[in-house]
C-alpha cells in the first residue's frame, strides 16, 4: 500500500514545546505566588493571558493532526474507522491520565494528613464528572494547589473534541468543510457569550471552536494541495519573516493587550491564520527562515508534551508542598528562580521516564489500529 511522506509530522513537536513554556511557567509561578500584588503577581496574570494563546494552539494542531491522518485514511483505504481513532486515543492519554488522578485522589490527600499542613480552602471535586468525561463543566473544587486539577480538566475538553469531531470524520467526511466553517461560528458565539455573563471560557470545549475548525481546515487545505498551501510553501525567506514577527508579536501580546475587553472574543480569528503559515511553512516550507525540528531538545520537548503539561502541575505542587512543610517563605526571589529551574527539570524527567515505561511500549499496540 502506498504511504504519505508525511505520516507524522515530527516537525510540529517543536511548536508544541514552544506552546508549552508559557503553560508552565504560569502553573509555577502560580502556585508560588501568595501575596495579590507585586512583581510576582503582575508576570502571573500576564502569563495567564498568554496561556490562552497556548491552548489555542493546542487544539489548532490536535484539530489539523486528527483530520489529516481521517483525510489520509480516506485516501488509501476509503474509509475512516472511528473504533480504531478512540483506540488510539485511549492508548495515548489513559495511562497519564490515570497516574494524575490517582495523585489527585489518593496521594496528595495523603501528603497533607502525612506533613499535617493546615489548608482550609482545599476542596477536592467529586470523582463522578471525571468518570462522565465532563470534569471541565462539572467538577467543582477549591485551593491554588488544586491548579494541576484544572490542567488535567483541560485535558477532558480535548477527549471531548476527539470523541465529537471523530464521529464527524466517520459519518460527515463530505461535509468536513461546512462543519469546520460551523464549529469558527460557534467558538466565536460560545465566547461572546461568555464575554457578556461575564463568565470564564477557559474550560468551555466550545470556546476553541475557532481553533478546531481552522486546524481542520488547514488539514484540508494540505491534503488536496490547494493553491494557498503551495502559495504559503514558496513564500520568500523576507516575506516569511514578516509573517513570523507579526505572528510572534499576536501570540505573546493578543490576548495580554485585549484582556477583559470584547476583542478577546475575535483574537482567534487573528491567531488561526498564523498557526495554518506556521504549520505549511515548518513542514513544507521552501525559503523557512527558522526550522524548529532541528533544535532537537524541542522536538523531544514536544514528543513528551502531554505527559509535560499533566505532570509539571503534580510536580509543581510536590515542591511547593516540600518548601511549606520546611517553613521555607515563598517570596525570596532565589527560592522561586530555583522551584521554576528545578521544577521544569524535574517534570521533564517524569514526562521522559513515563514516555519510556508507559507511552511508548502502547504505540507497538497503537499502531495495530492504524493500517496507513
Amino acid at each position: 500500500m502506498p504511504r504519505s511522506k508525511r505520516l507524522h509530522f515530527k516537525d510540529i513537536n517543536a511548536i508544541k514545546a514552544l506552546a508549552f513554556i508559557p503553560v508552565y511557567l504560569f502553573s509555577i509561578l502560580f502556585l508560588i505566588n501568595s501575596p495579590e500584588r507585586g512583581v510576582l503577581y503582575d508576570a502571573v496574570m500576564i502569563l495567564k493571558n498568554m496561556v490562552f494563546g497556548s491552548i489555542d494552539l493546542f487544539f489548532f494542531i490536535s484539530a489539523f493532526l486528527i483530520t489529516s491522518h481521517a483525510l489520509r485514511e480516506y485516501k488509501y483505504l476509503d474509509k475512516f474507522s472511528f473504533r480504531n481513532f478512540i483506540i488510539r486515543r485511549v492508548f495515548r492519554i489513559a495511562i497519564v491520565l490515570i497516574i494524575a488522578l490517582s495523585f489527585a485522589y489518593f496521594v496528595h490527600p495523603w501528603l497533607i494528613e502525612v506533613l499535617d499542613l493546615k489548608m482550609p480552602n482545599l476542596t477536592f471535586p467529586s470523582i463522578e464528572p471525571f468518570l462522565l468525561l465532563v470534569p471541565n463543566y462539572f467538577a467543582e473544587f477549591n485551593g491554588d494547589h488544586l491548579l494541576y486539577i484544572l490542567i488535567i480538566s483541560s485535558i477532558y475538553m480535548f477527549v471531548q473534541f476527539f470523541i465529537v469531531w471523530g464521529l464527524v470524520l466517520r459519518f460527515f467526511k463530505k461535509q468536513l468543510v461546512l462543519l469546520a466553517c460551523a464549529l469558527i461560528v460557534i467558538g466565536l458565539i460560545a465566547r461572546i457569550i461568555h464575554f457578556f455573563n461575564g463568565s470564564a471560557f477557559f474550560l468551555d470545549t466550545f470556546s476553541y471552536g475557532v481553533m478546531m475548525g481552522f486546524g481542520s481546515l488547514t488539514a484540508n487545505i494540505v491534503r488536496n494541495e490547494t493553491p494557498i498551501f503551495h502559495k504559503i510553501k514558496e513564500l520568500s525567506k523576507r516575506t516569511n519573516t514578516v509573517v513570523y514577527v507579526a505572528g510572534l508579536v499576536l501570540f505573546l501580546g493578543t490576548y495580554i493587550l485585549c484582556a477583559n475587553t470584547i476583542f478577546m472574543v475575535f483574537t482567534p480569528l487573528l491567531l488561526a491564520p498564523f498557526f495554518c503559515f506556521l504549520i505549511v511553512d515548518q513542514t513544507f516550507g521552501k525559503n523557512s527562515v527558522i526550522q524548529f525540528k532541528n533544535m532537537k531538545i524541542l522536538s523531544h520537548m514536544g514528543k513528551l508534551s502531554y505527559g509535560f503539561i499533566v505532570y509539571q502541575g503534580i510536580v509543581g505542587v510536590l515542591i511547593v508542598l516540600g518548601v511549606l512543610s520546611l517553613d521555607y517563605q515563598l517570596n525570596s526571589i532565589l527560592i522561586v528562580t530555583v522551584i521554576v529551574i528545578g521544577g521544569f527539570i524535574a517534570s521533564l524527567i517524569v514526562a521522559d521516564i513515563s514516555f519510556k515505561l508507559f507511552e511508548k511500549p502502547l504505540q507497538r499496540f497503537r499502531r495495530e489500529f492504524k493500517k496507513v
